[in-house]
């Protein structure tokens, strides 16, 4: 399967939910291990040898792609020969923990992670991951495709790409964005979380390609653009928040729109003009004046924002009224 054929569609399919919270004591850590089947195959969580075993875990597919969130007491997972030989899977997993340190085994290595760090795990290969008992961790996943970026990478190679990225601005950039995704996927901003899945997608593919995906334009430009449709209706979201949410200076950013024969001034406008328009449209907003309609798609002055929509629409607001 080809890159292309991960798109991360904005609306997500929900995968899995599953909490101990409403489980007896005894019952919790099976039931943890069990819901985890779906999403982490032929993955064996260990039991804590002591303590509540309080967990959740919840995760979303954006056609092929699946991102997962587990929250639990620390301990530790494997993957070993018997996992491999009954219940066989190739996919690749980026880990990263926002929070807590971990250490792992895989593909002859040793790894102590420190949080925030991203890595690479290859599921057709054992694995040890162990986080300390004596504290509770979030751990993020995204699962793709072994062949996602367009080649198969081997084992030897997904070890080879950890080493660059624990030793790289490559690596820093990887897990900047993780964090980006980790906060909208809490948040539940689900259109931000498909475009910053998107753009850790694209920059795994250009550390395992060597496409270098910081010198797409056009692909930072729509990474950002998706990631923003969430905040266009705060007034306060300038193109600085804009250049963070893909890593880049604000320079970069604007030299990126001049080259696609935009601003980011003209498009944040507009895109703020298209949201007012729907809001307009909608039978649920009939009873809203213009002025909480204006607000609510980031306007703070009404006079500018009856000018610039006539500018843009040749009509008046309430001439979109239903």
């Amino acid at each position: 399967m080809a890159m292309n054929a991960i798109s991360v569609h904005d609306e997500p399919v929900p995968v899995l939910a599953a909490t101990t919270a409403d489980q007896r004591e005894s019952d919790r850590f099976q039931s943890f291990r069990d819901a985890l089947c779906d999403v982490y195959l032929g993955i064996r969580p260990e039991r804590p040898s002591s303590g509540s075993f309080d967990a959740d875990v919840l995760a979303y597919d954006w056609d092929g792609a699946i991102l997962s969130r587990m929250r639990a007491p620390g301990h530790e997972a494997r993957r070993d020969a018997a996992s491999l030989a009954r219940v066989p899977d190739d996919a690749l997993f980026v880990n990263v923990s926002p929070d807590s340190s971990s250490r792992l085994d895989h593909l002859g290595e040793r790894w102590r992670m420190p949080a925030g760090a991203p890595i690479l795990l290859d599921n057709s290969a054992p694995f040890a991951l162990e986080f300390d008992p004596r504290r509770r961790f979030r751990l993020y996943s995204l699962r793709v495709p072994r062949t996602f970026a367009g080649v198969e990478p081997s084992g030897r190679a997904v070890a080879d790409l950890n080493r660059r990225l624990s030793a790289s601005g490559a690596g820093a950039r990887l897990g900047a964005q993780c964090a980006l995704l980790t906060t909208e996927f809490d948040a539940g901003r689900w259109d931000a979380a498909a475009a910053m899945t998107r753009a850790v997608v694209a920059m795994l593919r250009g550390a395992l390609t060597g496409v270098d995906v910081e010198t797409d334009a056009l692909s930072r430009l729509e990474s950002g653009k998706r990631a923003a449709s969430s905040r266009i209706n705060d007034p306060d979201f300038d193109v600085h928040e804009f250049a963070r949410s893909v890593n880049v200076s604000v320079r970069t950013i604007q030299n990126d729109f001049r080259a696609s024969g935009e601003t980011f001034r003209g498009w944040l406008l507009g895109a703020r003009l298209d949201a007012a328009r729907e809001l307009l449209r909608s039978p649920a907003w009939r009873e809203r004046s213009v002025e909480v309609v204006a607000a609510a798609s980031g306007f703070r002055d009404i006079a500018h924002f009856h000018h610039v929509f006539r500018d843009r629409f040749d009509a008046t607001p309430g001439s979109f009224r239903p």
